[in-house]
């Protein structure tokens, strides 16, 4: 039943909210003390030619404390978000498309599929949603 109602076990429960967290800062949809947390690295000057920059990933902060420190919003969610593949940072997706597309990719990491399989179904699907806009047009 736990399949055929695509839950999402706790772990993958609680990566899609953080996730869904940090694209709610990065779009201005959240407090303004969670999103002073969120900092992408092409706002530091000395990092605007990295590859990371390019790949619209967020800085994770170093911390002092091994147990707590690492759970904190400031260093679990650009690291979460730094995990995740590239199409789902793209920053034109809407809401809705990147929470179905974040569940997909949670459910699918849990399932037998690669990460390798998982990034073409992500394409697949980017197709589709691609040439159904271009249908609407």
């Amino acid at each position: 039943m736990h399949v055929d109602l695509h839950w999402l076990d706790v772990p993958e429960r609680v990566k899609y909210k953080l996730v869904t967290m940090v694209y709610n800062c990065l779009h201005g949809k959240a407090p303004s003390y969670l999103t002073d947390c969120c900092t992408p690295i092409s706002d530091f000057a000395s990092r605007r030619r990295l590859c990371s920059a390019s790949r619209r990933q967020l800085f994770v902060p170093r911390h002092n404390l091994s147990t707590y420190g690492r759970r904190a919003f400031s260093v679990a969610g650009p690291a979460a978000w730094n995990c995740l593949c590239d199409e789902l940072r793209e920053p034109l997706l809407t809401a809705n498309s990147f929470r179905s597309y974040l569940k997909l990719v949670c459910l699918l990491s849990t399932s037998a599929y690669s990460a390798l399989e998982v990034l073409h179904i992500m394409r697949y699907i980017n197709l589709l949603t691609y040439l159904l806009y271009l249908r609407e047009m």
